[in-house]
């Protein structure tokens, strides 16, 4: 579910100042969460021939669009942006046991925040008031306004099941991320795809330093 969801965000990227519809290819897996702190369409990996020596580089789409008059941020050499991906991994992984017992507060909180009660306490109210229903209709009485009532009730209990779902799966990926620095504390680790696929939301770039946040929602400044 998580990967369609992943899939789904990637295919329904608008960003700019025109919100155009941004789609890439997941070859790479810094493209589509790699934002413009500027003006925050996403960055794209292109080249450069330098001197005959082709250079890989990532650039504000809308700067390659419409030019410096729109957006002013800056090129990212391929290496500088995995670098500053890498670096904040391995602060991350250098909290060690510390940013762990942050982590699992995290996960506390989010426990906290679940919609369980509220969910069981329409329930039952929903089986009163259904009760009440069919006790009206075998009278043959009125029972609209009950039923309105009723469809309320499924409606706003759809919407905590919603709720509920995104507090489950924002639960899972903490708990992936202190999997992973538990494997990996101390650890210098390099560069990888799947490792970024896996831990990485977002990187903003900016004029002087990125902004990498992690899918536990923890934020590192580089």
């Amino acid at each position: 579910m998580q990967v369609q969801e992943e899939i789904h965000r990637r295919s329904n990227i608008y960003t700019g100042e025109g919100k155009s519809k941004r789609t890439y290819s997941s070859k790479y897996a810094l493209s589509a969460i790699t934002f413009c702190g500027e003006c925050g369409d996403t960055y794209r990996r292109t080249y450069w021939n330098i001197h005959g020596r082709k250079e890989f580089v990532w650039r504000c789409v809308t700067r390659f669009e419409q030019g410096p008059e729109v957006c002013k941020n800056r090129t990212v050499k391929e290496d500088e942006l995995y670098g500053a991906v890498m670096t904040a991994v391995n602060k991350l992984l250098s909290g060690g046991d510390n940013m762990i017992k942050t982590l699992e507060e995290n996960i506390h909180a989010v426990i906290g925040e679940t919609t369980e009660y509220q969910i069981s306490e329409i329930n039952n109210l929903l089986e009163e008031k259904q009760k009440e229903l069919i006790k009206l209709a075998n009278k043959g009485q009125d029972y609209e306004y009950l039923a309105d009532e009723i469809d309320e009730l499924r409606d706003k209990r759809q919407t905590f099941l919603v709720e509920d779902a995104s507090l489950s799966g924002e639960n899972e990926r903490i708990g992936e991320v202190i999997e992973f620095i538990r494997n990996n504390k101390f650890r210098t680790l390099e560069y990888d795809d799947k490792l970024v696929r896996k831990i990485i939301q977002s990187v903003t770039v900016y004029e002087d330093h990125f902004i990498i946040t992690f899918k536990s929602g923890i934020e590192l400044e580089v």
